[in-house]
């Protein structure tokens, strides 16, 4: 069965320009499909092609993807969303969404704790949303303690006693 899937030709420049940083390597052809009813495909399916122009009347350039539907469970005009690993961030850091707050310009702001176990206030750049967490690309490092619980009880420089928290995200939803 063939899906096509659209993308904006803003998005696959951004893509572009995201693979040729540093740390950034491409993604695989595997894609997979969450049907209308929100369920997950069980079949993946591989990225057969790009089209090579871009359609004038909605700026976007046509995907094909090939899967598998023994069951016949995929019908021609079905809508379905594709999940795609376009390019992958092995550095890349995810916050719990709770965790991150905006200051009065709008800015995407997080509480931390320094190695002396006092709160600060970071200014993060954020890329968007996976799942309930957000994806940071420049203000956190690896090993950075983020406050995600009692962030309206604490302010900057509050001395604090630390609980890590963990968290995973669960990527078959």
């Amino acid at each position: 069965m063939y899906v096509d899937m659209s993308q904006s030709s803003t998005q696959m420049l951004k893509l572009r320009t995201l693979l040729s940083k540093q740390g950034i390597r491409k993604g695989s052809t595997k894609v997979a499909l969450k049907l209308e009813d929100g369920s997950r495909y069980a079949q993946e399916g591989d990225l057969r092609f790009q089209e090579i122009a871009v359609d004038e009347s909605t700026g976007s350039v046509t995907l094909r993807a090939t899967f598998s539907n023994p069951e016949g469970l995929l019908l021609p005009g079905m809508y379905v969303r594709a999940i795609i690993d376009e390019a992958v961030n092995d550095n890349a850091l995810l916050v719990p969404q709770q965790g991150v707050m905006r200051d009065a310009k709008g800015n995407a702001t997080a509480y931390v704790v320094s190695e002396n176990n006092t709160i600060e206030t970071r200014t993060l750049q954020i890329d968007r949303a996976i799942k309930d967490r957000w994806l940071v690309t420049d203000g956190l490092k690896s090993g950075d303690k983020v406050v995600v619980e009692g962030t309206n009880k604490v302010r900057t420089g509050d001395k604090v006693r630390v609980t890590d928290v963990s968290q995973t995200l669960d990527n078959t939803k």
